[in-house]
């Protein structure tokens, strides 16, 4: 059976931030524009009616997951952010962290991916897509405007 786009998806850009050999901006890049079309096409889903809760993280905890990131993409991190539904004079710059951004879009992956795994694709695409517009959607989404400052500007 082949495995849906979107849970090839997060296994890859899991496997980029945390599994083998680090890849470039570029690659890092073009792996997260891949994630987040794959969560654009993939099923609503529908939560499994159980209990199943995913054991923490594959990876560790926060920090592990943080720390290991960290060293292995060393020319990332702290980016200009503003919110863009706010305009001046309201207009509040904060600072975006690209290693807390790839730390939390791997940790909501890693939940889908194991729910994939242990439940059904329906709930996993149901969590995933959840996790993206509520958590891990908004850090993709810096995140990506920053990768794409590094490798263009």
């Amino acid at each position: 059976m082949t495995k849906p786009q979107l849970i090839a998806a997060a296994e890859e850009f899991r496997d980029l931030a945390l599994v083998r050999q680090p890849g470039s901006i570029a690659e890092l890049a073009r792996a997260l524009d891949a994630l987040v079309f794959a969560v654009h096409d993939a099923p609503e889903g529908d939560p499994a009616d159980n209990e199943l809760e995913p054991p923490e993280r594959a990876h560790g905890d926060y920090k592990a997951a943080y720390d290991l990131i960290g060293q292995r993409y060393p020319d990332l991190g702290y980016y200009g952010v503003a919110d863009p539904k706010r305009l001046p004079p309201d207009l509040e710059a904060t600072i975006g962290d690209a290693v807390d951004d790839l730390a939390d879009i791997v940790g909501d992956l890693e939940r889908g991916i194991w729910r994939f795994e242990n439940t059904n694709a329906d709930d996993a695409f149901w969590h995933l897509r959840f996790d993206y517009r509520s958590h891990w959607g908004f850090h993709a989404r810096e995140l990506s405007l920053y990768l794409h400052a590094l490798q263009f500007r």
